[in-house]
């Protein structure tokens, strides 16, 4: 019967998270500034709640403001409060990055899914 070959994925996958992590630059050279840690802080204390997991009818505490419209992909999104969504970690590390690797129509449609415009309505009017 036929060996089946070394698996060496885990240590492939630490060289591309490197990599990814040294190309995208620090936290506070993406935006992630004093000014954003006070805004986050008080958004979540108007905002305690889990939206993601609020819309699935379960409830869990926002831990992290996420933005909706990911800033590598939309930069003006930043600072764009109507797009901040309180979140737990595992929604927001898990299922949020998921939706973002499906593009902008994953993303329109969870907007939709949270009662929140999309990109494309806001741009409307």
């Amino acid at each position: 019967m036929p060996k089946r070959p070394p698996l060496h994925a885990k240590a492939d996958d630490k060289a591309r998270e490197r990599r990814n992590d040294q190309a995208r630059g620090s936290a506070r050279a993406r935006g992630y500034t004093a000014q954003w840690d006070r805004e986050a802080r008080a958004f979540l204390l108007l905002n305690p709640v889990c939206a993601y997991c609020d819309a699935d009818g379960r409830t869990a505490a926002a831990k992290v403001v996420d933005h909706l419209y990911p800033q590598r992909q939309w930069p003006g999104a930043f600072w764009e409060r109507r797009w901040w969504v309180p979140s737990c970690r595992p929604c927001h590390d898990g299922m949020k990055q998921q939706v973002e690797r499906q593009g902008r129509e994953a993303i329109d449609d969870l907007a939709r899914r949270l009662g929140m415009p999309t990109m494309g309505e806001a741009a409307r009017g």
